[in-house]
């Protein structure tokens, strides 16, 4: 390689290590490199700039992330042995910079990061990537287009170099979108990381360009963070990105292993409801987000889940090896900075459709959601219940490891049997009553006090912290597992839980659990009850945040089945 490709040193040695490199990484699969060096207090660049303020001059963090990428282009083989060959910016690209924050004398390190978005020759070899920055873990600056050719050499020069030849070399130069080597023929519309970048990291490494905005400077309603994130990649999307019309299917994969965490905290190896209805509701969300819902507003809008009705044909065991969930915008509405979106739904495993369904969501402002007025026109007698209707005392749940998903401890079971602390939603049972209610079939209802540091609150979501509405649902369905255990104790060891049912399910929601809420209480009345072939039951139910009725439930299902060895 020609001396005049190689980094700089002395002054301007700007790289002690590079971190990762991913040659088909990045948002936009075309490579990602992550480099990072250390500071000094007494580093040249900071002493001389300023005497009295001493920063990292902005010319020269663009020199880092430029050094980044010359390394990321060598790696891919794009060096020349002519002594005449250099890196130099491309013409005609604009770059823009964004800067928040300072590197200073108190910085310990920086890291750059450089994710490829164009690469190609023309017909000298080029790329075009974004380009950010950390002090400390601090996300400090963001250029959008840096660019950087390799002067005097052309793919030709390089592919005789290297004794290789691409696979459309034929085609002569001038193409883009190329790189050595080639690309795999098959890789994910949208992979986990970036999922994970959308959850959690910079929108625009998950979506690209028009999400920019909000690195840096504006909210986003994101998907739920690990270990509540339960989409594993995007396989298809019929439906252009960042058009808001009802237009195809996509498509979202859930891998499932024996060893996931929500099996122990279920202690069995049945998938729970909340599971099954996040790997049901998470795809729509993404889907808002791939249409560019928040684009439509200047305003910062957060996104919740409204309401839906669907029905579980089958129960997911922890042998299935991946869930496939479609899901489709079939209508919305907007007033004002409010968007509603209506999708359908549909899971399956190998052996056909376990759940399916549809729902809706709501974009809303800060301020609308602050307001939360609650469920109106809706009968609070039916699930007001006094201690003294109860006709066995009030019952509290001892915890029981796995006490949050992160926690090793704890095992399944092959029977009847409550879950463990990290996915019980509720502390204790306050009422119960086997022939009371309603409809003179049992009503039951308990509480919990919320504290401001579950690890829900975490997961859901970035900057937005609110109980999935999934484990409310949950607790109504953990209702129903205590009082089908209540009625036939007999048959605990002998039978599993089993959620199907010959009717769809219905939620309503009008309001959120937040960490500054305490107290939330569930109450679930039985309007149908089966004794033959095996016992199940029917409840609608409600949920109670410190005292404000949010969640009204219908037609929920519960039963025991004989279990399978």
């Amino acid at each position: 390689m020609s001396p005049s490709l190689w980094l700089p040193d002395g002054r301007m040695h700007l790289i002690d290590r590079i971190l990762t490199f991913e040659p088909y990484g990045g948002a936009h699969g075309k490579g990602m490199i992550r480099a990072e060096a250390d500071v000094h207090p007494d580093d040249w660049y900071l002493t001389c700039h300023f005497v009295d303020d001493m920063v990292m001059p902005g010319t020269l963090m663009y020199e880092c992330c430029a050094h980044t990428l010359r390394v990321f282009m060598q790696r891919i083989g794009w060096i020349s042995a002519n002594p005449e060959a250099c890196y130099e910016p491309l013409t005609g690209v604009e770059s823009v910079l964004k800067c928040r924050g300072p590197v200073t004398p108190r910085t310990r390190s920086v890291v750059y990061e450089i994710e490829l978005k164009e690469l190609g020759y023309g017909p000298e070899p080029y790329a075009i990537a974004d380009a950010r920055m950390w002090a400390d873990g601090a996300y400090i600056v963001f250029f959008d287009s840096i660019s950087m050719k390799l002067s005097h050499a052309t793919r030709s020069e390089i592919e005789t170099l290297w004794g290789i030849r691409h696979p459309h070399s034929g085609q002569g130069d001038g193409q883009t979108d190329a790189s050595i080597p080639a690309q795999p023929e098959k890789m994910p519309v949208f992979s986990r990381r970036r999922l994970e970048e959308f959850a959690s990291g910079l929108p625009s490494r998950a979506f690209g360009e028009p999400y920019q905005d909000f690195d840096l400077d504006r909210f986003l309603a994101r998907l739920p963070q690990p270990p509540y994130l339960l989409m594993d990649r995007v396989v298809a999307a019929e439906p252009r990105a960042w058009e808001l019309k009802p237009d195809g299917w996509i498509e979202a994969h859930t891998d499932v292993t024996p060893d996931s965490w929500y099996f122990r905290a279920n202690r069995a190896a049945q998938m729970p409801f909340c599971v099954l209805n996040e790997i049901a509701l998470q795809p729509c969300g993404w889907l808002a987000a791939y249409m560019g819902s928040a684009l439509r507003s200047n305003k910062d809008l957060r996104f919740r889940n409204l309401g839906g009705a669907a029905q579980i044909h089958a129960d997911v065991w922890s042998k299935t090896a991946t869930l496939k969930t479609r899901a489709r915008l079939t209508r919305f509405s907007e007033a004002g900075d409010m968007i509603i979106e209506h999708f359908e739904f549909k899971v399956s495993a190998d052996t056909g459709t376990v759940y399916q369904g549809h729902t809706h969501f709501g974009f809303f402002t800060r301020p609308a959601l602050a307001d939360q007025v609650g469920l109106k026109n809706i009968d609070l007698s039916r699930y007001s219940f006094s201690a003294e209707q109860s006709e066995v005392p009030p019952v509290s749940f001892a915890d029981i490891r796995p006490l949050t998903p992160d926690d090793p401890e704890g095992r399944q079971f092959n029977r009847a049997i409550l879950p463990a602390t990290a996915i019980r939603m509720i502390d204790r049972i306050d009422v119960y009553s086997p022939d009371g209610g309603p409809h003179g079939l049992g009503f039951v209802s308990a509480s919990k006090t919320t504290r401001p540091d579950e690890w829900f609150f975490k997961a859901h979501f970035l900057h937005d912290p609110v109980c999935p509405g999934s484990l409310g649902l949950e607790s109504l369905v953990q209702l129903m597992k205590y009082m089908l255990l209540q009625r036939w104790p007999n048959m605990k060891d002998s039978h599993c839980f089993s959620l199907i049912s010959d009717i769809k399910h219905e939620w309503t929601y009008r309001g959120q659990i937040i960490p500054a809420n305490r107290d939330v209480g569930v109450s679930a009345i039985v309007t149908r009850l089966d004794k033959e072939p095996s016992p199940r039951i029917w409840c609608d139910g409600l949920l109670r945040v410190d005292g404000m009725p949010i969640y009204e439930m219908k037609n929920f299902c519960a039963g025991l089945a004989p279990r399978t060895e």
